[in-house]
């Protein structure tokens, strides 16, 4: 449906009175799209049941990864069904309406009213925005009736996010994307990335043991709030353990929120559960007159069938209803002036005339020209020429790439200035076998961007791991200190490490999460104490699998690691200036095979590389997507179609 998700149904599906339209969102969970319902002719939200980590789509099918996962999805898919059940029982003014649900292709689907709005991810994104403290103000009062409504029904969100709450055009905030099945697929198979969400997870959400309740959703919507207010989510909770690096709002915003906000605030993104405001009922009165309408809220029940009571129809405002505003009186008919039928006809005869002798004109214009000073009505309309014939316009990598290179990747491939490529005398030769390079490095541009999806995913299993291993009362956890004066604070067997825990060596470097015979085995971290950090997959002491290694403010690479080096599908982002990102087969860390890479200004290069260079045909795609066949050598531009 779109390049987003290759998972994703293709445009005009039918699931029974529903057409789908486009994909609104994604995740580990499942794929959110747009839809319309074609017997109310109104627009909805559809929620497909796919959870990627042991299901994956085979033509228009839901199908479990491997026969071992069969049994988890199809549990997972009940729970699925089972919340939207419970949803689909009540209405509230800031929680998203569930219409019906429905079972298809193999798996299940979730219908709900589409909010005509923008998600606060999108809003605030990565950029460092804040909102308006009266947005603010605002959206801290939905969050929290929509969430005294929730509680007071026995539920509980589990994932408020930014994504997860849509801003509607009137300003209402919306709850939307309940976490309850998650948690239960979590909890059942002991795999938590799709349940939590780092930057606004409590510390209880990072194992299975851990007790949840109201708090720990007050948590996440602080850590919400907090994100709002100075443009970044609060540190992650496994990061707090041990010594705690969170700094009160109360001392760094008090010159645009009242003490009372900010305190607040503070208060529920308390590390430990029970230092928090335990209901939303407390927390609301840590507010005081900073959210006079804050409140616990109860959700209206949908009547039963029999009781005499119709629903509430989608698609009306769920806020208090406007009066109605009479219509103006319509317009008094203006009569017909007989002059317009008279200018009318006038301007026919005009237009005759002058069509009738238009070579006479023609050539009276031509006369007076001369005398008048004007050019030529040929040589005014023609432009003059700036450029030698036969020279090609600049390729996109030549006018917008840097000259110098980034330490981390390769620079962008392109013939000096000066130096023009040649243009091959027989385009065809050049075309076809670049247009089909193109291709191909696309197809592989979809899988490498999928990979990375699955290595960050693969990192936040890591990162879960090694905070579970840090945890104080980890059982069985013991003090080894070893020769070389390195530390282990962890689970042991037969003398050597295994389980969980944490090593810290002498000059600082951490490694921790899953360990066998001493090495890392499984999912966990390191940390070197110069900055480099990997997350994911380990074998044999080395990162072996899907993971993200980051070099803090020099480069981002997420895919497959083989002995430590990006290998196979994957991306690699360079961070310095100037920004290059490549996507697609790696060998060694390096771009080599059938990828794309793109620079800052949004130009791009599709096709084959040799060792992080562009080599071999390809298409150089301009910003306006004007796309030109090229071929290289080594990173050298040779040829390019004009």
């Amino acid at each position: 449906m779109t390049s987003d998700n290759v998972q994703a149904l293709p445009v005009g599906t039918l699931l029974e009175d529903y057409r789908l339209d486009s994909v609104i969102g994604h995740g580990g969970f499942g794929i959110t799209y747009r839809a319309f319902d074609s017997q109310l002719a109104k627009v909805v939200a559809i929620k497909e049941y796919l959870p990627v980590e042991f299901a994956v789509r085979q033509g228009d099918k839901v199908v479990p990864r491997s026969g071992r996962s069969a049994e988890d999805f199809a549990w997972g898919r009940e729970r699925f069904l089972d919340e939207a059940r419970a949803l689909a029982r009540f209405r509230h003014p800031h929680i998203v309406p569930v219409l019906r649900f429905l079972t298809a292709n193999g798996t299940a689907y979730t219908v709900m009213e589409f909010e005509d709005g923008r998600s606060l991810g999108e809003m605030i994104g990565h950029s460092g925005r804040r909102l308006p403290p009266e947005e603010v103000r605002r959206l801290a009062e939905g969050v929290l009736l929509g969430l005294g409504a929730v509680h007071a029904q026995g539920f509980l969100h589990r994932d408020i996010k930014p994504s997860n709450i849509i801003i509607r055009r009137d300003g209402v905030p919306i709850l939307i994307d309940f976490g309850a099945a998650r948690q239960a697929i979590g909890g059942r198979t002991r795999t938590l990335t799709s349940v939590l969400t780092p930057q606004y997870a409590p510390i209880e959400q990072y194992t299975a043991e851990g007790k949840q309740g109201p708090w720990s959703d007050i948590y996440s919507a602080a850590a919400v709030l907090h994100h709002a207010i100075t443009g970044a989510p609060p540190p992650e909770a496994a990061s707090r353990i041990g010594k705690d690096t969170y700094r009160p709002l109360a001392d760094r915003e008090a010159r645009s929120y009242d003490k009372a906000f900010l305190a607040a605030i503070d208060s529920a993104l308390a590390f430990a559960p029970e230092q928090r405001p335990q209901s939303v009922a407390d927390w609301s009165k840590l507010f005081g007159l900073s959210l006079p309408r804050a409140h616990d809220a109860p959700t209206h029940r949908m009547e039963q069938p029999g009781t005499g009571l119709a629903p509430r129809l989608g698609g009306v405002s769920r806020e208090t209803r406007q009066p109605l505003v009479p219509l103006p009186p319509p317009p008094a008919p203006r009569q017909r002036s007989t002059m317009r039928w008279i200018m009318a006809a006038l301007l026919l005869v005009i237009a005759a005339t002058a069509w009738r002798y238009r070579a006479e004109v023609r050539d009276l214009a031509m006369a007076l020209l001369p005398s008048s000073g004007l050019p030529a009505p040929s040589q005014a309309s023609v432009p003059p020429s700036t450029s030698t014939p036969g020279t090609p316009e600049p390729t996109p990598a030549q006018t917008g790439a840097p000259a110098q290179a980034p330490t981390a990747l390769p620079p962008p491939s392109a013939a000096p200035a000066s130096t023009p490529p040649t243009v091959t005398p027989a385009p065809k030769a050049l075309e076809e076998p670049a247009r089909q390079a193109g291709a191909k490095a696309r197809e592989v541009f979809d899988k490498a961007r999928e990979a990375a999806t699955a290595a960050r995913a693969m990192a936040s299993e890591a990162r879960i791991a090694a905070t579970r291993a840090a945890l104080p009362g980890l059982e069985n956890a013991e003090r080894v200190t070893g020769d070389d004066g390195s530390s282990y604070i962890g689970q042991l067997a037969d003398g050597k490490r295994s389980g969980l825990g944490v090593l810290v060596y002498k000059g600082n470097d951490t490694q921790a999460g899953e360990w066998k015979d001493n090495v890392l085995n499984g999912r966990g971290t390191e940390h070197l104490s110069d900055g480099p950090v990997y997350e994911g997959q380990w074998n044999n002491g080395v990162p072996n699998g899907l993971g993200v290694r980051d070099k803090p403010g020099s480069e981002r690479a997420e895919g497959n690691f083989v002995a430590g080096r990006l290998e196979g599908l994957g991306t690699r982002h360079a961070l310095t200036e100037p920004t290059v990102t490549q996507s697609g087969e790696f060998k060694a860390d390096m771009l080599d095979g059938l990828g794309v890479e793109t620079l800052a200004n949004g130009e791009r290069y599709e096709g084959t590389f040799r060792n992080g260079k562009r080599n071999g045909y390809g298409q150089l795609i301009g910003p306006d997507e004007r796309a030109r066949a090229s071929r290289w050598e080594d990173g050298k531009l040779v040829e390019a179609a004009p």
